[in-house]
């Protein structure tokens, strides 16, 4: 396995945790570096009715994504999950972008249900 250098260019700190739930690792956001974000639209494509109200669903559109790095050998970028479905949808590949892994079996809480940190980050490629 290559040694790779993980910048996290989320605005929070990434705990990354063992099977057991203990922080084996934070990395701290990037200082001075612009957020990646996902330009979003949304129009309305029907309704539904549920008990006698109608309610409104509208489709979202991914639109341009700002404030991606260049690749860099080496070099993996924690970005939001939103940001890589958004590249993705648009066919562009950047498998040196991860985002951390929120579904149930990967996100560490504490008692009163606040996130800690994750066991494993994500790939949408």
């Amino acid at each position: 396995m290559e040694r790779v250098r993980i910048i996290n260019l989320t605005p929070h700190e990434l705990n990354v945790c063992d099977s057991e739930g203990k922080i084996i690792l934070s990395i701290p956001p990037a200082k001075d570096v612009a957020i990646p974000r996902v330009q979003t639209y949304s129009r309305i494509v029907g309704e539904i009715e549920v008990d006698g109200v109608r309610i409104p669903v509208r489709r979202v559109v991914y639109g341009d994504v700002e404030n991606i790095p260049p690749e860099r050998e080496g070099t993996i970028y924690v970005v939001s999950t939103l940001v890589t479905l958004a590249l993705r949808e648009k066919g562009v590949e950047r498998r040196d972008l991860l985002s951390p892994d929120t579904n149930a079996d990967s996100v560490i809480r504490d008692s009163s249900g606040r996130v800690l940190g994750v066991r494993y980050l994500q790939t949408v490629w």
